[in-house]
């Protein structure tokens, strides 16, 4: 028990020098934090100390302390920047197509469609899948989904003319699509023209 009495002598004498060594490295917070682990590891090391003053013995474990707490900090503040960039990014990308989408009167039109239709067509228009990777994420042929993708633009052309907005022209990734998908369904036989048909 004299080594735990030794040790809480040396706390209470030198925890407020301690303390003022992390507060010229640290905000206040922090060299509170620092200083609890300071002692904290100092009294699992009270074995390994050499000489008769701990003081600076304390310090240099306070000064490795207090640098792991700023490479921490500094990582914490860096990776929270990049954090607010992304998202500050995808709010704006975000509202930059919410405005391209109302403006068009599809964000209504698409809401009325089967989740399926929209996902046909978010799919091909909005994350410019090539036909036969949106038919492997549907689960589809390509047979089967060039008649779905053209079923769900039927549907999405009837939504926009009921709502009163004009029915945008097909944009070129569309034709692409389109072509892509019809000259898959050429090749995968007569069987699947015809159910394309």
């Amino acid at each position: 028990m004299a080594e735990w009495d030794e040790f809480e002598e040396t706390y209470r004498v030198a925890y407020r020098p301690v303390l003022r060594f992390l507060l010229r490295r640290l905000s206040a917070g922090d060299a509170e934090d620092a200083a609890a682990e300071v002692f904290t590891l100092a009294w699992r090391r009270w074995g390994d100390r050499r000489g008769d003053d701990a003081l600076p013995w304390l310090y240099g474990i306070a000064r490795r302390v207090a640098a792991n707490s700023r490479r921490t900090t500094g990582r914490a503040e860096q990776l929270g920047r990049r954090l607010e960039l992304a998202a500050a990014e995808e709010a704006t990308e975000r509202s930059a197509e919410r405005q391209v989408l109302d403006r068009l009167g599809a964000a209504r039109a698409l809401a009325e469609l089967s989740e399926t239709d929209r996902e046909v067509l978010l799919l091909v228009a909005w994350d410019g899948l090539e036909a036969r990777d949106a038919a492997r994420v549907m689960g589809r042929s390509r047979a089967a989904f060039a008649v779905q993708l053209h079923r769900a633009r039927v549907r999405l052309e009837r939504q926009l003319a009921r709502g009163g907005a004009a029915t945008p022209a097909p944009t070129a990734a569309v034709h692409r699509v389109d072509a892509v998908v019809l000259e898959g369904s050429a090749s995968e036989g007569s069987a699947s023209e015809g159910d394309a048909r």
